[in-house]
C-alpha cells in the first residue's frame, strides 16, 4: 500500500495538501515522532549531543525515528547544501559529495511487545566533503514531494582556537537576568584578507536554531595578532538566562518516576498524566540535578530493549495558572521548540488551569511552557535568571572569495561551571 493511499485511508475527508520544505528541524508527518540526529559512537549519551561532527576523522552522524504504524515503508534521504543563513547554496552535488545525493534507508525494525505499534528506522549517514551547513531530508519511494521530515546538521573543521586573557571562552553574568558570551577566535595560519567581511559567527543556546544570534561580527579586530575579539560592549553576544527545565521521568509504564502523577493501560494506548505545574518565575532560582537543557533521552528502567520496545503514551500536561492574554505553549527538543496548534495549550475554566497533551515515547524528557502574548514575556511562567546552566555552541563561518558558500572553520560546545 503506498503512502499515498494510506493518507487517504487515514484522512478520507480531507484533501491532501503539498508539503512545503522548511530548511530546519521540522517533521511534516503526524505519524513520524521521536526524530533524533547525533554523532555515532562518540561518547555516553550520545542523544544529548548536537548534530554536529568533524570533517577529518571517521565519526559520522546517525538519523533515527519511529513511523506510528504496523508495516514499513520504503524511505529516501538527500542533502541539500546552505550557506550561513540557511538559504540553499548554489554549489552542486558533486562540490560536497563524493557518491550520489541519495541514500536509501534499509535499516529497520518492528515495535516488540508494545500497545502502540511501531515501526523504528535507522542510517548511519555518509559525511560530506565539504564543511558548513546542510539540512537532510527524508521522503518516501523516491518521491521528493513526499517529504516527512528536515533536520539541520553541521560538518566542520577546528582551523581556529577560541580563546581569551584567562585562556577559555566564558559566560559574563550580564545582569541577573541574561547571560553574554565573551571570547576570542585565533586565526593565525590562515590565509583570510578581510576578516570583517568573510568571518561571520553564529550563537546557539542550547542547540536552539529558532534563538540563534547569527551573522555577528567582532568587537575588534587585532590583524597583527590574527585575533578577533567578541567582548561585552555590545548586546549581540547576550541572551536571556531562562530557567532550569521542568522534566519528568517516563522510563516506565507501571512504577511512576519523577513528576509523574499517574498512568492507565488500555487495551492499545497508555494514558499519563504529569504532576500540576505552577509558574517558575515567582519563586527563587534553584538547580535541578537532572536538566539535560531541553532535550530528552530514549530509555526504560526495565532494561528492555528502548529502541522497539519502549511504548508510547498519550502524556497530558497541566499547568495551573490564571488565564493570561497570550497562548501557552509546551516546547522543547520533544517538539523541535515549535509554537504550533499541536503543542498549544487550551485553557480549562473549571480547573483554573492550562491543559495539553503529547504522545512520547517511554524516556525521560525536559520541558517548559511559553507565551506568545503582546503584554506577556515570552518566558512568563519560566522566568529569566543569569545563573542557569545553559549550553552553548559558537560557530565561526568563512567565506573565500573564490567559493559562493560559507564554510565551518571553528565550532565550540561550551557547557559553563
Amino acid at each position: 500500500m503506498t503512502r499515498l493511499l494510506l493518507g487517504i485511508l487515514i484522512i478520507a475527508t480531507q484533501s491532501i495538501a503539498q508539503v512545503q520544505l522548511e530548511l530546519s528541524n521540522k517533521v511534516y508527518d503526524p505519524f513520524i515522532k521521536t526524530v533524533q540526529l547525533y554523532p555515532f559512537g562518540a561518547k555516553s549519551n550520545t542523544q544529548l549531543l548536537s548534530a554536529a561532527v568533524p570533517l577529518r576523522g571517521n565519526q559520522q552522524l546517525v538519523l533515527e525515528f519511529d513511523e506510528l504504524f504496523n508495516d514499513a515503508f520504503t524511505y529516501q534521504v538527500k542533502y541539500i547544501r546552505c550557506d550561513a543563513n540557511w538559504q540553499k547554496s548554489n554549489l552542486s552535488d558533486l562540490e560536497f559529495l563524493n557518491t550520489y545525493n541519495e541514500f536509501t534507508i534499509d535499516e529497520y525494525e518492528y515495535s516488540f511487545n508494545t500497545k502502540t505499534l511501531y515501526v523504528h528506522y535507522r542510517i548511519v549517514l555518509p559525511k560530506p566533503t565539504l564543511s558548513g551547513n546542510y539540512v537532510l531530508v527524508v521522503y518516501a519511494d523516491g518521491d521528493e514531494t513526499d517529504i516527512i521530515l528536515s533536520r539541520r546538521f553541521i560538518v566542520y573543521e577546528n582551523k581556529v582556537t577560541f580563546t581569551d586573557q584567562y585562556g577559555f571562552s566564558g559566560i559574563n553574568h550580564a545582569s541577573r537576568f541574561n547571560q553574554q558570551l565573551q571570547f576570542e577566535i585565533n586565526y593565525k595560519g590562515i590565509d583570510i584578507q578581510n576578516p570583517r567581511d568573510q568571518i561571520s559567527v553564529t550563537i546557539l543556546q542550547n542547540q536552539r536554531w529558532d534563538i540563534a544570534h547569527t551573522d555577528l561580527k567582532p568587537t575588534f579586530i587585532r590583524e597583527g595578532d590574527y585575533k578577533l575579539e567578541y567582548r561585552y560592549f555590545t548586546e549581540e553576544t547576550m541572551f536571556p538566562g531562562g530557567n532550569e527545565f521542568r522534566f519528568f521521568d517516563l522510563r516506565s509504564i507501571r512504577y511512576f518516576g519523577e513528576n509523574v502523577k499517574t498512568a492507565h493501560i488500555e487495551k492499545d494506548q497508555i494514558f499519563t498524566w504529569l504532576e500540576d505545574d505552577k509558574r517558575k518565575s515567582e519563586f527563587a532560582y534553584s538547580t535541578v540535578l537532572m536538566d539535560l537543557n531541553g532535550q530528552y533521552v530514549i530509555d526504560n528502567v526495565e532494561g528492555f530493549n528502548p529502541i522497539i520496545e519502549n511504548d508510547y503514551s498519550k502524556v497530558e500536561f497541566t499547568l495551573v495558572s490564571p488565564k493570561i492574554n497570550g497562548k501557552v505553549y509546551i516546547v522543547g527538543a520533544l517538539n523541535d521548540w515549535e509554537r504550533s496548534k499541536g503543542n498549544m495549550l487550551v485553557y480549562n475554566e473549571a480547573l483554573a488551569a492550562y491543559k495539553g497533551s503529547l504522545i512520547l515515547k517511554q524516556g525521560w524528557y525536559n520541558y517548559q511552557y511559553l507565551v506568545e502574548s503582546s503584554s506577556h514575556p515570552l518566558n512568563y511562567f519560566e522566568g529569566n535568571w543569569s545563573a542557569t546552566n545553559n549550553q552553548y555552541q559558537i560557530i565561526v563561518y568563512y567565506r573565500p572569495y573564490d567559493l559562493s558558500t560559507d564554510l565551518i572553520i571553528g565550532y565550540l560546545d561550551l557547557v559553563p561551571r
